[in-house]
């Protein structure tokens, strides 16, 4: 049976903070994709009101209607703004993320391949010790087939 990895604790708490940082990168992901969502939802409802204002402005001007439409379209304007910042800011929220969780997988890793080369160095060894016995039990026999001999 192979010895127990002296730094197992860490290795569980490592893979643990691994876990951690997917769970939040996804939730990160998640709602910038909402706030793409937003943003091209927006977009849309700007085009539509622009091809609105282009209709009221055909033959007689509803100068109420119209106004409206620029108000609306002012504001809409100014939630684009606010989505397109909110937008950066969720997209780097999600690289700063994403660069501590390669960095917790790399040393999540790094554990792995001790533990790794510490079973193989345990393998070797016992490998070792196993011809060492069968030395011993073929010079046993050899000795005692020598004696048997005389």
């Amino acid at each position: 049976m192979a010895p127990k990895f002296s730094l197992q604790n860490v290795l569980d708490v490592r893979h643990g903070k691994v876990e951690l940082l997917e769970v939040e990168l996804g939730k990160l992901m998640l709602a910038q994709q909402e706030v793409e969502l937003q943003l091209s939802t927006l977009h849309e409802f700007h085009k539509n009101l622009l091809e609105e204002l282009a209709i009221v402005q055909l033959g007689d001007i509803d100068l109420t209607k119209s106004s409206l439409l620029r108000l609306n379209l002012s504001q809409v304007n100014g939630y684009i703004k606010r989505l397109t910042v909110e937008l950066v800011r969720r997209k780097k929220d999600v690289e700063e993320k994403r660069a501590d969780l390669v960095k917790a997988k790399q040393a999540e890793e790094t554990l792995e391949i001790l533990k790794r080369k510490r079973h193989e160095i345990y393998l070797a060894e016992q490998v070792q010790i196993e011809g060492r016995m069968q030395d011993d039990i073929y010079i046993a026999q050899a000795f005692r087939n020598q004696q048997q001999g005389v």
